[in-house]
């Protein structure tokens, strides 16, 4: 071994092998969460070398050992477990947080295109319209029995009511609907 400037040897073999550890916050991304999260691990009890830098598999077993799995955000691949052992919710959250972290690199500080809003708008809002009027088919038997009334007479008012409310609402312009 050689001897390093301040004349320990102790650390040699750590920069030797810098992939074998990792900062605070490349640890946290290499197991999917915050650089703080990071912090409450070492606090509650995660090895960190005395360095400061975190051994990555001595870290990971440490990770898969000490931490709820329902709370965990780590990202299946980076920890060695068993995804039978991560609860559904955990692998959702998981899958839905790495495709967001995607996107929003992808996106950058890019602005959305406004075209395709539109259409996601509408397309919505015909999927709700279509839902609203096969509604009515759907409760009025329910409705014409309970009250003892006629089934196309409770067709009839309600699909007109339906429709009459679609109509109202088509007619609000968007921004009037929600202000940020």
């Amino acid at each position: 071994m050689h001897s390093s400037p301040l004349g320990s040897t102790l650390f040699d073999d750590a920069s030797a092998h810098p992939l074998e550890t990792l900062s605070k916050k490349g640890f946290a991304e290499a197991i999917g969460v915050s650089p703080g999260r990071v912090s409450q691990l070492i606090a509650s009890g995660l090895p960190v070398e005395p360095n400061g830098r975190i051994h990555v598999a001595r870290g990971k077993a440490w990770v898969a050992e000490n931490v709820d799995p329902n709370r965990r955000r780590a990202s299946l691949d980076t920890l060695p477990l068993a995804p039978a052992l991560l609860s559904p919710r955990a692998v959702r959250d998981t899958a839905e947080a790495e495709i967001a972290r995607m996107k929003a690199e992808r996106m950058g500080r890019a602005l959305i295109d406004r075209a395709a809003t539109l259409r996601t708008i509408e397309t919505r809002a015909r999927v709700e319209r279509d839902a609203w009027i096969g509604w009515v088919n759907r409760a009025a038997p329910e409705i014409a029995a309970a009250a003892g009334a006629d089934l196309a007479v409770v067709v009839g008012a309600l699909d007109r009511l339906v429709r009459a409310q679609l109509a109202s609402l088509a007619n609000l312009p968007i921004g009037d609907i929600a202000h940020d």
